[in-house]
């Protein structure tokens, strides 16, 4: 009997451990993965252009998904445009962080549509996916784009979290008018990027640990980890990828982008910035970095 007590105390402790580290790494306002990034200097013009960026006209949209009313803000090209590019946000941030990737989409003549993820921002949720839930709702704004507009041509573009999104993404049946993908400093699978974490940080393989975080997941954010692993979205996905990534990245390790350019055959182009930190090459290298996104747009559009 005193056995099967302490069994049963023994494994309510180890469940009450697992749903606490699944409250780190997933719930809204938790910034699991985040830390202090570094400092980096803009090119000149980027902050002012990103400015008058921000003074332009948006229309807010809404839309339901997963039960959750998400926000999105799109801005008029200044000439009329057929295509969209819609952006999405990393982990543990909102829509704002990408406004100097937006206005260079802007520059380059498109549409912008600007969202805020399930459980950030303006946007309704409790958790953050790792890219699996997002890429649900992703589905659907790219279907709301189709509603409004269904000749519009779209483009995804993510970064980090937002990266593994429309990766994940990519494999799906999406509508026709989903053109090209765009992914910057997007990582392989979520196993794989927690336990890059875990092993950098405290120097521990948490492969077990990740599986039992992953049941708790399943159970109260509705998925596995093992379902947002962006290879085998990748294995499925035909359109044309442009995948981008800073070599000093902090966050998501570069050989990650060489793994996932592997992956399928699909038409890939690669961008690579020697001091490119996480989500930031376009900081530093501007005129490099819009200058390939506008070629692969113009080829592939």
């Amino acid at each position: 009997m005193t056995a099967t007590i302490i069994i049963v105390i023994v494994l309510l402790i180890i469940v009450l451990i697992l749903n606490g580290l699944f409250l780190y790494l997933e719930k809204r306002g938790n910034n699991a993965l985040g830390g202090d990034a570094p400092h980096v200097d803009r090119d000149p013009g980027l902050d002012e252009a990103t400015a008058k960026y921000l003074e332009l006209p948006k229309s807010q949209w809404t839309i339901t998904s997963n039960r959750n009313k998400l926000n999105g803000w799109f801005v008029k090209a200044k000439n009329q445009s057929d295509t969209t590019v819609i952006l999405v946000h990393g982990f543990a941030v909102d829509h704002d962080s990408l406004n100097i990737h937006a206005q260079m989409f802007h520059n380059l003549g498109y549409n912008v549509l600007q969202i805020d993820n399930q459980a950030a921002g303006a946007s309704e949720g409790k958790y953050m996916g790792f890219g699996y839930l997002e890429s649900i709702d992703l589905k659907a704004w790219t279907e709301e784009i189709v509603r409004r507009m269904p000749d519009e041509k779209i483009v995804l573009f993510g970064a980090s979290m937002g990266a593994a999104t429309v990766m994940l993404t990519s494999g799906m049946t999406l509508p026709k008018n989903v053109k090209a993908v765009i992914e910057e400093s997007g990582y392989t699978s979520t196993e794989d990027i927690l336990s890059f974490h875990l092993k950098d940080r405290y120097k521990i393989s948490g492969r077990l640990l990740l599986k039992g975080i992953s049941v708790v997941s399943k159970i109260r954010a509705g998925y596995y980890f093992g379902q947002a692993d962006c290879r085998k979205a990748l294995a499925n996905n035909h359109l044309p990828m442009l995948f981008m990534h800073g070599k000093q990245d902090y966050a998501v390790p570069y050989f990650m982008r060489d793994e996932l350019m592997a992956v399928g055959d699909f038409p890939k182009v690669g961008y690579s910035s020697d001091k490119g930190v996480h989500i930031r090459s376009y900081y530093t290298d501007s005129a490099r970095y819009q200058a390939t996104v506008s070629d692969f747009l113009n080829k592939y559009l």
